[in-house]
Parts: structure tokens; C-alpha cells; sequence
């Protein structure tokens, strides 16, 4: 969900209409390589975050992903290698290039595996960052199934009582269908807040609220920090032990088995910076029951969520999706807000390349 203080204004930002974005992220991409297809996959994946306002997982990235490209960091062209398979499973290579491909074949292979035999699943290895991880749960709501996924990182997130980071913040998406209702979509850090909160803080000139992160010693800090290292950590979700931060910590635990132990790519404190591994999932709803019946049923749950009272200064009740949906609404009919220093950014990396402008 966006942060009113993290949120662009009209004075910081320029609107860009989303198939303009669209472009000049696919044209920067292929401008140092990256086949038409695979830039074309990964434009619409960050377009689509920025649409929904998860501005810290948004088009901006390509200005980042074109160096790493550039500098040999990531391997372009790249190949997705299906290393084992199953009727229900698959273990792939993401080739060490653009994570968005190789986690969108596995979202793929995991629909098709459901179709036939109730579910599917793949795990990824050799990757890099796949984005808003809340994208590849909706491609499985689209074929009216349950999907969800997850990704690993490099170290960022102390475990609890812990005074060093050893785990990523480990994002967890999960997305289900509705009828007359959006769908329903959870897609969360495990750590208190998205590292790229802390990273669009720092370009707005925001301090952070305190529980975000620590210092080594365990003081709370509210100057966004830069650089990764051992002498400050994310805290898991829940911030202390008194108020559950076992739970943040076991969850990120369970996607670094999920996705780098059961993949054989890594776990947290093995990863170095900008490698990440994942696991898809899809669920057939018919297999189980009818799928009408089933998208019923989650309206009236939504519905009564919905119904709540809400507490004392609040407008209503929300569910998970509900600010991602209604920004969508609101972006795809006025424009996606571009800090003023990313739009700057993206338009000189294009100038840089020789690629077309459409921004």
C-alpha cells in the first residue's frame, strides 16, 4: 500500500501516459541487447507496478537493469533453462540475465501445469530481480486460479534478536479472484516496509518512521541509509519480539527455502547484492470446487470486510489490492507521476543509448 508521505506530487513530478513508459522502457532495454520479446516482457511487468502505484518497483528500474546489462552484470541474451521437470513441477535457469523473463516463463509453466493436473509450480535459480512480485499472482487470477510468489534477496533484513542482516526482505504475493469484487492481492515484504521505500524516501528527502530500520547497536534510524552492510539492518516484520517479530523473520526464512534452498540458487546470506531467486504457484479453483460458486463466495467475503466500522478518523475499511486497484484507475486515465529526477534519468539513458525517445 503507498505511504501519503512517499507519494509524488504535483509539484516533484511529471505524468507520463503508461504506453508512452511502456516504450521508452522496452527501447532502453533493447538498446543494450535485450531481444525485443524479453524487453517487451519486462516493460510490461514494471509498467504495470507504476500503474498500480508500487512506484519503488516501477519503470524507473530500467535505468538501473541497463547497466547491469551494460557492464556484464546480467548475461543478455539469455537463456531459461529447464533444468527438471514434473507434471506438477519445474526448476529453472534463469541464466544469470533480466529476472522478469525467467519469472514470468515459471508463472507460465505453473498455469499450464494447473490446467491439467489441479496445480503447478516452479522455482528459479540463477536470476536476478523480478519486480513487483504481486504481477505474477494476477497473470494466474487471470486464468481464474490462486497464484502467488515469491522471491529471495541478498542480505537486507536483521532476524529477530539478530544485530546483522541475513535475510532479504523476501517478498510474499498471493492473489485470488472475485466476481463483482477485485480481486483479492497481498503482496508484502517480510521485512516492515519494501527496501525501495527506503530508497524513493531518500529521492524525496523524507525521513523514515522509526521501526523501519536500525543501526547495528539497535537504534532506530530516520535518515534513509544508502549502502548495504553490517552496520545497518531492515527489521522483519513485527519490529521487536514483543510485538511479533519471530513472525517477519520465519516467513523470510520460508521463502528463502521455497525459493533458493529448494532451487539449489541460494539463500539470503549467500546471495550477493542483486541476485535473487524465486517460486511461482498456481491453483485450478475447479479442481476443487466450481469456480462460480468460489468467486461468490470471495465477494461476500470482500464485501463484508468492506462492511466493517472503521476506527475513530478513518474513511473505511480496506483489502488487500483495494489502493493498487483504485491508483490503476486513476493513473491509466491521467498519467503514472515520474519524480522529476527519474524522468530526467530515463530520458538521458535513452539519449546515452541512441534509443528513441517516447517520453
Amino acid at each position: 500500500m503507498a505511504l501519503d508521505f512517499l507519494k509524488f506530487t504535483d509539484e516533484n513530478s511529471i505524468r507520463v501516459p503508461a504506453p508512452d513508459l511502456h516504450k521508452q522502457v522496452s527501447a532502453i532495454l533493447q538498446a543494450v541487447g535485450t531481444p525485443a520479446d524479453h524487453a517487451e516482457t519486462t516493460a510490461k511487468i514494471l509498467t504495470k507496478a507504476s500503474l498500480m502505484a508500487v512506484d519503488s518497483h516501477g519503470v524507473s528500474n530500467v535505468v538501473r537493469y541497463s547497466r547491469s546489462i551494460e557492464s556484464g552484470e546480467y548475461t543478455v541474451p539469455q537463456t531459461v533453462e529447464v533444468i527438471s521437470e514434473s507434471d506438477t513441477t519445474a526448476l529453472l535457469s534463469c541464466g544469470n540475465g533480466l529476472g522478469f523473463v525467467a519469472a514470468h516463463q515459471g508463472m507460465e509453466m505453473s498455469i499450464a501445469k494447473a490446467k491439467k493436473h489441479g496445480v503447478g509450480m516452479a522455482t528459479i535459480r540463477d536470476g536476478h530481480h523480478i519486480g513487483m512480485v504481486g504481477y505474477y499472482p494476477l497473470m494466474a487470477v487471470q486464468e481464474d486460479m490462486i497464484g502467488m510468489a515469491i522471491t529471495n534477496a541478498s542480505p537486507a533484513m536483521r532476524p529477530a534478536l539478530g544485530a546483522a542482516p541475513r535475510l532479504g526482505t523476501n517478498p510474499i504475493a498471493f492473489g485470488a479472484p472475485a466476481d463483482q469484487e477485485n480481486p483479492f492481492l497481498l503482496d508484502m515484504a517480510t521485512t516492515t516496509v519494501a527496501a525501495g521505500k527506503l530508497g524513493l524516501a531518500r529521492r524525496l528527502g523524507v525521513p523514515i518512521p522509526v521501526g523501519w530500520a536500525v543501526t547495528a547497536e539497535g537504534q532506530p534510524l530516520t535518515d534513509p541509509p544508502e549502502n548495504r552492510g553490517n552496520h545497518w539492518s531492515q527489521n522483519p516484520l513485527g519490529n521487536t519480539r514483543e510485538q511479533g517479530a519471530h513472525k517477519g523473520y520465519g516467513l523470510a526464512v520460508m521463502v528463502d527455502i521455497l525459493a533458493g534452498v529448494l532451487s539449489g540458487g541460494g539463500f539470503g546470506s549467500q546471495l550477493n547484492a542483486g541476485e535473487n531467486m524465486s517460486w511461482t504457484m498456481a491453483v485450478d479453483i475447479s479442481k476443487f470446487r466450481p469456480l462460480d460458486d468460489f468467486k461468490s463466495m470471495m465477494d461476500e467475503m470482500i464485501q463484508s470486510l468492506h462492511a466493517t466500522p472503521a476506527e475513530p478518523g478513518e474513511e473505511k475499511v480496506l483489502v488487500a489490492g483495494d489502493p493498487e486497484w483504485e491508483a490503476e484507475a486513476e493513473r491509466s486515465e491521467n498519467g503514472i507521476p515520474l519524480h522529476s529526477s527519474q524522468y530526467d534519468e530515463m530520458r538521458t539513458r535513452a539519449q546515452q543509448l541512441d534509443a528513441e525517445l517516447f517520453i
